[in-house]
């Protein structure tokens, strides 16, 4: 445990006018709000998780694989970067193989560490992107996330909605199969 982190969230805290001295209940507060911040940011610390990958089926017949691969809803939790409150939501991955796919429990924990940091949902599609791109080099690559924001429903507007962010890359950028696939996303959604 970081003890400089829980001195001074005990510091913040008493700023605050919790003090743990009038209240049990917060006798230990700074400590576990520290093991939450570490556990929740383990992003910042650790390296991006490996990506299996295998040859595409097809590629050692020549023939070229133009067929969408498909994850949709994967479930994430972040936390806004500006107020430190979650966001959470549902994130829909497709790519066109070039060479290689991915196995499907790899999406999921690139999902997860990029999730663990502070940052907005705009660099969260971002890094995903990248770290996919750059690992499978695809001939397409398209992300959907959609989130929730406490910072917006817990203060400030005070509305609830969520907000949706599309990263395209390669042959997804446009065209009727970037139609398509966001058909199906959507489609995938309903069916949940």
């Amino acid at each position: 445990m970081n003890e400089k982190a829980v001195e001074h969230f005990r510091a913040f805290m008493k700023a605050v006018g919790l003090e743990d001295s009038q209240d049990p209940e917060l006798a230990r507060t700074a400590e576990r709000f520290s093991a939450l911040m570490e556990e929740l940011f383990y992003g910042l610390t650790q390296e991006a998780p490996a990506i299996s990958t295998f040859d595409a089926p097809g590629l050692e017949r020549g023939v070229s694989v133009q067929r969408p691969v498909l994850t949709c809803a994967l479930p994430f939790q972040s936390m806004c970067v500006h107020h430190l409150l979650p966001f959470f939501g549902t994130i829909d991955v497709a790519y066109i193989p070039a060479h290689s796919i991915v196995g499907f429990g790899s999406i999921g924990r690139v999902i997860d560490h990029f999730a663990a940091r502070p940052q907005v949902q705009e660099r969260l599609i971002l890094d995903i992107s990248d770290h996919l791109e750059k690992t499978l080099q695809p001939a397409g690559l398209l992300v959907r996330l959609r989130a929730r924001q406490l910072c917006m429903e817990m203060r400030g507007a005070r509305k609830q909605g969520e907000l949706i962010s599309v990263e395209a890359r390669g042959i997804l950028q446009r065209g009727d199969l970037r139609a398509e696939i966001m058909s199906q996303f959507q489609r995938a959604e309903k069916d949940l």
